[in-house]
């Protein structure tokens, strides 16, 4: 992993941490960079907070095509790092009776139209839900 994707996971882990307080992830300070990757600004559980650090990684590295390449082509385990922190994320609140990376995927990923955004100028991923 290069210094830049480094950086972009220092910046996520910073804003989202990993220590859990009371039930949960604690809430964005209200200047965070990740809450414009929240539903009208403002995250309102575990797993918004969760989603706005994914859909940060995901555009930081995927938005378009000169990003696209220059991350693909130097750093070709950036989707796995991605999913690795993803899993990492949701099994840090694992509450019985639930499997939080189906969950996340039904709910999230496979709902919402942030992980269908086209992918400007890449032809063989047309969003990023596909990667």
């Amino acid at each position: 992993m290069n210094k830049e994707v480094c950086k972009k996971f220092q910046d996520v882990r910073t804003s989202l941490s990993d220590e859990l307080e009371g039930n949960g992830i604690p809430e964005f300070n209200d200047d965070s960079f990740l809450n414009k990757y929240c539903y009208f600004g403002k995250c309102n559980s575990d797993f918004d907070r969760i989603n706005a650090g994914c859909l940060y990684l995901l555009e930081a590295f995927f938005k378009d095509s000169s990003v696209f390449e220059s991350i693909a082509k130097n750093n070709i385990n950036v989707v796995e790092y991605i999913l690795i922190w993803l899993s990492y994320m949701l099994n840090l609140n694992k509450s019985e009776g639930h499997d939080n990376i189906r969950d996340f995927y039904n709910f999230k990923i496979n709902s919402h139209d942030e992980y269908k955004n086209v992918i400007n100028g890449v032809r063989h991923y047309e969003n990023i839900r596909v990667l």
